[in-house]
């Protein structure tokens, strides 16, 4: 005997009277209706099965597989989106190294004003610090600001830091610090 047997033969056995005095009054009742009620009765259990099956399962299921669906077209998406970028950066890197002038540290402040003044994007803060330069956007086009850094990648600027945060408006990013540097 397995243990749950062992454990559910005396429940069953004290339940046995139970079930078999509610099974006999539910017979008299079904023995008592006319027989167009029973096929009534029928039909709308089937109708209730098939109910609890579409609306408990099958639609529930649906629902998430297309979820994921949408998930995983994202992820797709955005896995382009970076592997693009990637090929961007190596193919400027590949540009600085083949000869393209690199920005001096005394330099750094006007390529970022004409680059920023190019890409239209507005500088809340520029501040110095020992080699760096930060940068604060409270606005910033995303787009326009990867131009931004892929420019400033050509030239030879280093990123050291970047701490983006997303805005309540599609495609517009909150940069709380860009630090950057001259590669010399």
């Amino acid at each position: 005997m397995s243990v749950m047997t062992k454990v559910t033969a005396p429940v069953m056995q004290r339940m046995q009277p139970t079930i078999t005095k509610y099974q006999g009054q539910l017979t008299q009742r079904w023995q008592g209706l006319q027989e167009r009620e029973q096929r009534l009765i029928q039909v709308m259990a089937v109708m209730l099965v098939a109910a609890i099956l579409w609306f408990g399962i099958w639609q529930p299921l649906n629902e998430r597989e297309a979820r994921a669906q949408m998930q995983l077209q994202g992820h797709y998406e955005t896995q382009r989106f970076v592997a693009q970028q990637i090929s961007q950066v190596l193919y400027a890197r590949a540009n600085q190294r083949q000869g393209v002038q690199a920005v001096r540290a005394d330099q750094l402040n006007s390529v970022v004003n004409q680059l920023t003044g190019q890409l239209e994007l507005e500088v809340s803060r520029s501040q110095p610090q020992n080699e760096s330069l930060v940068l604060v956007f409270n606005e910033a086009q995303f787009n326009a600001l990867l131009q931004f850094i892929q420019q400033l990648s050509e030239r030879g600027v280093v990123i050291e830091n970047l701490d983006v945060a997303e805005s309540n408006t599609t495609g517009v990013v909150r940069v709380r610090r860009l630090q950057i540097r001259a590669a010399g």
